[in-house]
């Protein structure tokens, strides 16, 4: 191929990169900052999985919409949402200081029965029973997670922050903290079962209180001016009992003794 030819092709293919259709081609496609949370959300095999994949894909499908999943500790999650780099953002509590940068679709697509609990190692014996034991104690907290308000809004927990609950498992099983709390549900997939049942007990404390679990668009978002519109068809997938199939079905299995996890 000539020298003259390949110039014109570079120069086409530039064209055509920034062309009105590539661009609107770009514009149909829905950013969802996606933060690993099993059984919800894991990345098995090079692919996210999990019942909030599935069920950003089919809002995506039903708003003629492309969508593609932007892996990201759930701080810079929030982040890219705050600064418009992502549009969407799935499976967060409702609070005051989101709803700065982020509009809540409604109806909330699901709702969070399981109880958050706090981890504490056998050996040490440490008991917790009440909030106030809590003071006492280091605890481990995934940077940018909100948990319940109480435990959020107090500034006297000696709260020490991570990127991911790997780190809090481990951090845990090393005694660089006292004790973390998560949902049983987002743990047991991340740790093999026979040190979990040996090394792992699960306080006598819990907050175990339903949650709304919203999906989430950011006020920079270009699709924000669609809230409207992405709310209604959301209401009716969970009226037609599409939602309810995909979390039935779509749950992550446990996987904690498979290796091409990531």
């Amino acid at each position: 191929m000539s020298r003259s030819t390949l110039l014109l092709v570079a120069l086409l293919s530039h064209f055509l990169a920034f062309s009105p259709q590539a661009k609107a081609t770009h514009a149909k496609s829905i950013r969802v900052a996606t933060y690993l949370e099993p059984p919800m959300v894991d990345f098995v095999d090079g692919h996210f999985v999990g019942e909030n994949i599935e069920v950003a894909k089919l809002l995506a499908k039903k708003l003629d919409k492309d969508i593609y999943f932007i892996r990201c500790p759930i701080a810079r999650c929030l982040s890219m949402i705050e600064k418009g780099h992502a549009d969407m953002i799935l499976s967060l509590r409702k609070t005051q200081a989101r709803q700065q940068y982020m509009t809540y679709l409604t109806p909330p697509f699901k709702v969070q029965h399981f109880p958050l609990r706090f981890y504490v190692l056998k050996e040490r014996k440490l008991e917790i029973s009440k909030f106030e034991d809590l003071n006492a104690l280091s605890v481990g907290v995934v940077r940018g997670a909100a948990y319940f308000d109480r435990f959020d809004q107090d500034k006297s927990i000696n709260k020490v922050e991570v990127t991911g609950h790997r780190q809090l498992i481990q951090m845990l099983l090393k005694s660089r903290i006292d004790t973390f709390l998560e949902r049983e549900e987002t743990i047991i997939p991340l740790i093999e079962a026979q040190v979990y049942q040996s090394k792992i007990t699960l306080a006598q404390y819990q907050f175990d209180k339903s949650v709304d679990s919203y999906i989430a668009i950011s006020k920079k978002s270009s699709f924000h001016k669609d809230i409207g519109k992405m709310s209604e068809q959301l209401t009716l997938m969970i009226k037609s009992g599409e939602i309810q199939q995909l979390l039935k079905d779509k749950r992550v299995p446990d996987l904690s003794r498979q290796k091409n996890r990531q």
